[in-house]
């Protein structure tokens, strides 16, 4: 309970940030960052259960890759936040809401790319009982999550996807009058039953990433042969190998993006959602220029 409640609040920036900035539910997007080495270490210790020659590697990796994370990706995230903002002085359609969601996607490549050397370096020091470990701790997490999206009465998942979605208009846009949360209620219960599919998704990616790893302990290759077969799999984790489930999320995704650009029509919520962008480009520019 107390991971979901550090975690809740970036998990709806997670796509601004790519995974480094999944660190706190502190208001200041600042000192979320700045937490970040502490709770990510503290993470991966606890579904590993590093012994100490694997935390110190951990600890200089994370540092390191933290440092680069400041220095070449926040400033491309400050950019794209501040054309963003640019685009609200005019009328959002859903084609807008849709090239943004895909530029986000395309921010993982190079951070893929560049954690995979610290992936392949822990990999190679890892025990099978490890990942064991690590499989387990997914499938809790993965139980919660079922638990939590796929209620067994239809009534109940409808309005647990309905509170997902203010919850995210509510982190960006600020309360709504009582009038517009119902509506929105009723639109979003109404959105493509998604979420078996996007469950499948994040255990066939845990599945590759769990394969990857038992891979590298089993066959124990050069360094340079685990960077690359973490490379791979890290740039690929995202990209969807069933055909069923993908032409599903896409879906999904398309009915999301109209109903984000729904919400976008009143000037008000644009303004709302203008004021919340350009606090996070500022906090994104000064982390950058540390």
């Amino acid at each position: 309970m107390a991971e979901k409640l550090i975690t809740r609040r970036w998990r709806i920036l997670l796509p601004l940030v790519v995974g480094c900035l999944l660190a706190t539910a502190c208001s200041s997007v600042r000192l979320g960052y700045d937490t970040m080495p502490l709770w990510l270490g503290w993470t991966i210790d606890r579904h590993l259960a590093l012994d100490a020659d694997q935390r110190h590697l951990v600890s200089a990796r994370i540092d390191a890759l933290h440092r680069w994370h400041r220095q070449t990706q926040l400033p491309a995230y400050a950019g794209f936040l501040k054309a963003i903002q640019w685009r609200l002085d005019d009328a959002i359609g859903p084609e807008d809401i849709g090239h943004w969601r895909e530029h986000v996607l395309a921010a993982w490549t190079p951070i893929a790319e560049r954690i995979a050397p610290d992936l392949a370096a822990l990999a190679l020091m890892l025990r099978p009982a490890q990942i064991e470990r690590l499989a387990r701790r997914l499938d809790e997490s993965n139980q919660d999550l079922r638990r939590e999206m796929l209620p067994d009465v239809g009534e109940r998942r409808d309005a647990a996807r309905a509170e997902r979605v203010l919850e995210r208009v509510r982190f960006f846009v600020g309360d709504l009058p009582a009038q517009e949360e119902a509506e929105l209620r009723a639109l979003a219960a109404a959105l493509p039953s998604s979420e078996p599919d996007w469950l499948a998704e994040r255990e066939a990616r845990q599945r590759a990433v769990l394969e990857l790893l038992h891979r590298i302990v089993r066959e124990r290759p050069p360094p340079e042969t685990a960077e690359r077969w973490c490379r791979e799999v890290l740039t690929g984790l995202w990209h969807h190998t069933d055909p069923v489930r993908r032409e599903a999320l896409v879906r999904s995704a398309v009915a999301g993006d109209a109903l984000s650009a729904s919400i976008l029509a009143r000037p008000v919520q644009r303004d709302r959602l203008l004021a919340r962008l350009r606090g996070f480009a500022e906090d994104f520019s000064v982390l950058a220029a540390r």
